[in-house]
């Protein structure tokens, strides 16, 4: 089993809806959108609903002067990520882990053949695929005192 995790399709992942906005939509917009759906990421779509961008939280964090309120009305598109890296449904696991990983994103969106996302990938929707295929190993509560780690983790 544990050889045919990276060969999964991505559509075999449980991933989520992701928060679609807008070019001209505000900051402050964006972001309680993203925190009334609980996301870490928006996707930007141009009018015919194809992705021109991402904004992450981490985004929101460190390329946002927070030192006054000005922010708030800024649009995203003065902030977003251009034309972001995104996958097919079709694609697999291991494609999606080298692009995270390589790039140090946390959230990959998935499209369609017309370039519209269908829905959003986080390295969180992977680790959960994992975590259910490996209950024991995952969930070891309460902790067996004979279940040791054979290696040491980081903390």
């Amino acid at each position: 089993m544990v050889g045919n995790i990276p060969r999964t399709p991505i559509a075999n992942i449980n991933n989520r809806e992701p928060v679609r906005i807008k070019p001209k939509t505000s900051l402050i917009d964006v972001v309680m959108s993203m925190k009334q759906a609980s996301r870490g990421a928006a996707i930007i779509e141009d009018n015919s609903g194809k992705i021109i961008g991402i904004i992450t939280e981490r985004d929101l964090m460190f390329k946002i002067d927070h030192s006054s309120l000005a922010w708030h009305n800024l649009p995203i598109e003065e902030v977003m990520n251009h034309n972001p890296k995104t996958i097919r449904a079709t694609q697999f696991v291991h494609e999606a882990l080298a692009v995270m990983i390589t790039c140090r994103f946390r959230h990959l969106p998935i499209v369609d053949t017309d370039d519209h996302v269908v829905r959003i990938l986080s390295i969180r929707d992977i680790i959960m695929h994992v975590a259910k295929l490996f209950p024991q190993e995952f969930l070891n509560l309460p902790p067996d005192p004979n279940n040791t780690a054979s290696e040491r983790y980081g903390g």
